[in-house]
């Protein structure tokens, strides 16, 4: 049995990691992402401080929680107007790097690793062509770039995360469905995702209006976490996409003024809009924290394949960056953007989305399970690696560059 005090020390610990890993990222740029999922390690399966096994149901409940928060606090970073008329080049770049990142990785591990086609695909969609906006917004920052760098950037970090979420979903419903008929699965996939929209549209709108009524009153914040899980719950027992009603409701609620502008209502309720961004900036730095030690608790080392394993994790590595690459020469060309192609190219790093999909993946049995979340751990590593790398190396040569004229 594990010892109260030794639980608490841990958690103790684990939150003054995360927020001195946290300054020491924007000091440094590298990314605190790296040293929780290796403290996680550590405690599980190199000491085993705690034991994997009876984690893996909890940290299913808690990877649904933290998707559901990512999508919430997703909905509301972006804005409507941007995502629909401002910003066509992101919406190319995200397209092309998702979509073809996920079907050439579920297509290889379908051929030559011999996956299941299913399973492959829900693979793909980890790892197919996420940006974490927990390291790309405060990177982006911190680099003094053009404001519209930073706007395609983090909208890229929003959009993408989603799209990757939207298709796993897809996938594992079509995985539980049997691939006997695909046009079952798909009429049903297809099926709940409208409910998912409808109800999410209907009862975020209400949201609003009973916001409206209740502004001024304590623990607001607290009453919207109930109502954004009620919708989940309300949409899924419906037969619908709780996740896609759970982006809604924070789109709406982000983007009230334009929403309730199109409603011919007079009444706005951002101010408590900003609170709740705050509020949800701090609980999801909570999450993002213990997930990432979680997910170094459910790591699996196993010393004769783990070559074999970071090998093929660096060959996806690899068709990413080539595909990253080859989106981002088309979504840039003939724009001011271009000047910032190389550093667009190179801030490719991982986190939340694919772990949290990861875990699920394992919650929901699947056979390739373990050998989906030790890849994501590597993949995870990599691009985090080579966007701290590539960041100071363009930094440095910008600056080298700036230099050369004076002399």
């Amino acid at each position: 049995m594990i010892n109260e005090l030794v639980v608490f020390s841990v958690v103790a610990g684990i939150i003054f990691l995360g927020f001195g890993g946290e300054i020491f990222f924007k000091r440094t740029g590298i990314s605190y992402f790296l040293f929780l999922i290796f403290v996680g390690i550590l405690l599980g399966p190199v000491f085993h401080v705690f034991p994997r096994e009876p984690l893996i149901p909890v940290l299913g409940i808690f990877s649904s929680f933290t998707l559901i928060m990512v999508l919430f606090y997703s909905g509301m970073d972006m804005r409507i107007r941007e995502v629909i008329t401002g910003s066509p080049r992101t919406l190319l770049q995200v397209t092309i790097y998702v979509v073809v990142s996920i079907f050439t990785i579920g297509m290889l591990g379908y051929l030559v690793l011999k996956w299941d086609l299913v399973q492959s695909l829900m693979f793909g969609s980890m790892i197919g062509g996420e940006t974490t906006a927990a390291v790309v917004v405060p990177l982006t920052r911190s680099l003094s770039l053009r404001e519209k760098t930073v706007t395609f950037l983090t909208l890229e970090s929003l959009v993408n995360s989603i799209l990757s979420i939207v298709f796993f979903v897809a996938f594992l419903d079509l995985y539980k469905h049997g691939t006997t008929s695909w046009t079952v699965p798909l009429q049903s996939i297809a099926e709940s995702f409208l409910v998912g929209i409808t109800i999410g549209l209907v009862l975020s709108i209400s949201w609003l209006f009973v916001l409206r009524f209740l502004r001024g009153l304590k623990y607001m914040y607290v009453f919207t976490l109930g109502l954004l899980f009620a919708t989940y719950v309300i949409t899924q027992a419906l037969g619908g996409s709780g996740l896609i009603a759970v982006l809604i409701f924070g789109l709406l609620l982000g983007n009230d003024r334009s929403v309730l502008a199109r409603l011919r209502q007079r009444f706005s309720i951002s101010d408590m809009s900003e609170q709740f961004h705050k509020f949800q900036s701090e609980m999801s730095f909570v999450m993002e924290t213990f997930f990432f030690v979680f997910l170094g608790l459910t790591f699996v080392i196993k010393p004769d394949t783990m070559l074999y394993s970071l090998g093929i994790a660096s060959a996806f590595f690899a068709i990413l960056l080539v595909i990253r690459y080859l989106a981002t020469r088309i979504s840039t060309r003939g724009s001011d953007l271009a000047q910032d192609r190389q550093l667009i190219f190179l801030i490719c790093a991982m986190g939340v989305v694919p772990a949290t999909l990861s875990i699920v993946a394992l919650n929901e049995g699947l056979p390739l399970a373990n050998t989906f979340l030790n890849l994501v751990v590597y993949v995870i590593i990599l691009t985090n690696v080579v966007t701290t790398a590539g960041v100071l190396w363009v930094s440095k040569k910008s600056k080298s560059g700036q230099a050369k004229p004076q002399g």
